[in-house]
């Protein structure tokens, strides 16, 4: 199915992505469109399935998750969908990516600080069919 998006759909859509919270009267000013207009196609593209959620971006150490990191994980061959399952489970774990290369899957962990991230990443450790991990833990954050 191809999506027919026309560039006030994608500039529509590049407002909303820099913040979710902007009026559809600011996007529609911005785009000199009417913010009915802005309304209509916002819809629409919800309804395509193109935008499938507003959400917001938190300042994690404002609200004490200081520490995070990384865990590169293999699993048995076979088993990506369920381990995926069981670790998307676990408490402290953000993120779960499906990757292709020396590694199946990508873990985005977190926690208050590293005593509070050693039963996470000891419960990944612990679920079926994880073979190995390596643990990466992040020292800053650049962009995101």
């Amino acid at each position: 199915m191809s999506l027919k998006l026309d560039e006030i759909d994608r500039q529509i859509i590049r407002h909303l992505k820099e913040n979710a919270r902007t009026t559809f009267v600011d996007i529609g000013k911005a785009l000199d469109i009417s913010d009915a207009t802005v309304y209509n196609r916002v819809k629409r593209l919800m309804e395509m399935g193109v935008i499938t959620k507003f959400t917001i971006e938190v300042d994690e150490a404002a609200v004490g998750r200081r520490t995070r990191g990384f865990i590169l994980v293999n699993v048995a061959p076979g088993s990506v969908r369920e381990a995926s399952k069981r670790i998307c489970e676990i408490k402290g774990v953000r993120e779960v990516y499906e990757v292709y290369g020396s590694k199946d899957l990508i873990v985005k962990v977190e926690a208050e600080d590293l005593r509070r991230l050693r039963p996470v990443i000891l419960g990944l450790r612990e679920v079926p069919d994880v073979v190995d991990t390596k643990f990466i833990p992040v020292f800053k954050t650049w962009k995101g």
